[in-house]
């Protein structure tokens, strides 16, 4: 059995040379449907005439007619939750093999665990985004976690970065990270888990009530200024200082993400009205956080533009906003007027 993990990524090349690419669909046994496609209707993304036109790139593997798509939609098809049930599969440095299937988790990273495990029924709940980036851990792992648990052993995969505020929410969601890096598995369960169903807004819902338990709404409305600060990669903004000061004199209380401790800053989300901040992963804390009704305006990247992030917000009811700068890069700048004004109309 021990061999088997080191193994399996060359018996599964050899076989692909035979008979081609494996999938999920055609390795699978089973295909266990947990929550059928589902039309839905949208809010309004918010944002100001002039805005769209001053976009200028995304994310890498991401295109601009997608993020647009995602920003500016009033009616989705939301793709179905599955469970794809596969027998005698080894789970090898983030990849899945079964047969000519290779299915890819995570990158190989330094910090894997090299234990050999032997799991009679266990469930991937870890992603290739949420492998990366804290915040798709935050908002679409712990969701999958959920899933996986029924099932048998939820299988993890060591992440390739960092994070004092995992463990954190893992003790919260109460949900045991442990990695397990390489298995061998009698059968397997991999989800396709991306779609914002019902299913999923109810598991961010559950997990939203357990963090509502422990950050209640403090009886006044908190407006509020998340600062990014050089968290995550490094994202600057050229005029963060005159923002702040605006935002100040109208009563926002700033938060900074690595200096405020998670505790103040869920207390102070739990009863924000509006949150303004750069687009990236920290933002995700507002997942479990925000108030029903609630706004958030993220400050977009000319040059990185992404609207990602409406999924959670529209499954927990909070509106979601954009301004974008104007195109500085790494270093951007913000229109303090565009700002404003767009708070405005989020109000």
């Amino acid at each position: 059995m021990l061999i088997a993990p080191y193994a399996a990524p060359l018996l599964r090349n050899a076989r692909r040379l035979i008979g081609g690419p494996g999938t999920l669909a055609d390795t699978a046994f089973e295909c266990e449907t947990l929550c059928e496609s589902e039309e839905a209707e949208l809010s309004p993304s918010i944002f100001l005439d002039g805005q769209i036109e001053k976009i200028t790139g995304v994310p890498l593997g991401t295109s601009l007619a997608s993020q647009l798509d995602q920003a500016l939609r009033r009616q989705v098809v939301h793709a179905p939750t599955l469970a794809y049930h596969i027998r005698r599969a080894v789970f090898f440095d983030g990849a899945v093999y079964a047969g000519k299937l290779k299915h890819l988790i995570g990158e190989k990273n330094a910090s894997t665990n090299r234990h050999i495990f032997e799991i009679d029924t266990g469930a991937i709940c870890s992603s290739v985004l949420g492998t990366r980036h804290f915040g798709h851990w935050l908002c679409d792992d712990a969701l999958t976690y959920l899933l996986a648990k029924p099932y048998g052993i939820p299988i993890c995969y060591s992440p390739m970065y960092s994070s004092n505020h995992k463990p954190i929410y893992a003790k919260y969601f109460n949900q045991d990270w442990s990695p397990i890096d390489r298995a061998v598995i009698e059968h397997l369960i991999v989800f396709q888990d991306y779609g914002q169903t019902s299913l999923k807004k109810k598991r961010q819902l559950e997990l939203r009530s357990k963090v509502e338990m422990l950050y209640p709404h403090l009886g006044r409305e908190q407006y509020i200024y998340l600062k990014r600060n050089d968290t995550g990669v490094l994202r600057t903004i050229e005029n963060e200082q005159e923002i702040i000061d605006a935002l100040s004199q109208r009563g926002f209380t700033i938060l900074d993400i690595k200096i405020d401790s998670l505790e103040k800053v869920l207390a102070h989300l739990a009863s924000a009205k509006i949150v303004v901040s750069l687009e990236g992963s920290h933002n995700v804390h507002g997942c479990y956080a925000l108030p029903l009704g609630s706004s958030m305006l993220f400050l977009q990247p000319a040059n990185r533009f992404t609207a990602t992030q409406r999924g959670w917000t529209e499954n927990i009811g909070v509106k979601f906003g954009f301004v974008v700068g104007d195109g500085h890069g790494d270093c951007e700048h913000y229109q303090l007027n565009e700002i404003l004004k767009t708070i405005d109309l989020m109000l």
